[in-house]
């Protein structure tokens, strides 16, 4: 900017030394018309480097944003809503969720099947509703389980769940070889392989159990109880689909809980279930 400013004074101290020693030959007239002349030429130009200037200054912003775009999709190479068709047909296909955050050195391309953050959406949904899947799913949502069946039957995936406390604490817990059954089995839940994680294992007591909702519960009546659509034991040591309370500490033991995060009396404040190919954990 600088240079430019001083190349425009340069041209207008030529022109106006030329202009004026033609003028000391004319009237006096003839004088205070170039230097009239002269002013409206400084003019002009200050205007015009006062536009170039701001055009500057706005670039410079577009840059920092572009910037501050890049290393945010950097962070999140592949997150977004992704079409998957596991069985080539124009009916089959359906929409994913994919999280490519690092996910706690676990890596990305991770399926999310199930997300909570904010109690926007009620998870006290009949049988229809979890098999079929609810909410948004770029924002609280349950996949369904149908789904979820379809993604695990094409190979091995493990299973990574991410919890948050409403202090700021985050927890995690994975699987290595998660697997359910069919509708006709009620879903159960076949297997969960080896757990790794920060916090304790509070899913492995729901192994061989059948998926229940108030409308499909079981003996225990656990779903009906604890307003929930789940895995459930009698009753449970992880209740993920539980009722959503702000506040986290809880009087009673109805809400969103991992028993080795926070107990009974605690209602977690975030929650993130998602699945992804075995073979890819060494891929990031």
């Amino acid at each position: 900017m600088q240079f430019f400013y001083e190349i425009a004074l340069v041209v207008l101290c030529t022109v106006s030394t030329a202009d004026l020693q033609a003028a000391t030959t004319t009237t006096g007239f003839g004088f205070e018309l170039l230097q009239a002349q002269l002013e409206a030429f400084e003019s002009r130009m200050q205007t015009q480097l006062d536009a170039l200037q701001k055009h500057i200054k706005l670039n410079q912003n577009e840059i920092e944003n572009f910037k501050s775009l890049g290393a945010e999709m950097l962070l999140n190479k592949d997150s977004g809503v992704y079409y998957v068709n596991l069985i080539p047909s124009p009916n089959k296909s359906f929409e994913v969720y994919r999280d490519g955050s690092n996910n706690h050195g676990f890596g990305s391309n991770w399926t999310v099947f199930q997300n909570r953050f904010d109690g926007s959406v009620d998870f006290n949904r009949n049988w229809t509703a979890y098999k079929n899947g609810f909410g948004d799913i770029r924002r609280e949502h349950w996949l369904g389980l149908e789904k979820l069946k379809r993604i695990l039957d094409t190979e091995r995936h493990e299973l990574l769940i991410i919890m948050e406390d409403f202090e700021g604490v985050t927890a995690y817990a994975k699987y290595d070889n998660f697997r359910i059954g069919n509708e006709t089995e009620k879903y159960v839940l076949q297997s969960l392989g080896t757990h790794t994680g920060i916090v304790g294992d509070a899913m492995s007591s729901h192994l061989n159990y059948k998926f229940a909702t108030f409308d499909q519960d079981t003996a225990g009546k656990c779903a009906t109880t604890y307003m929930s659509g789940g895995w459930f034991f009698t009753c449970y040591h992880s209740n993920l689909n539980g009722i959503y309370l702000k506040g986290g500490k809880q009087s009673s033991n109805k809400g969103i809980h991992w028993y080795h995060f926070r107990g009974y009396h605690y209602s977690l404040k975030k929650t993130k279930m998602m699945v992804r190919p075995f073979a890819q954990r060494s891929k990031g």
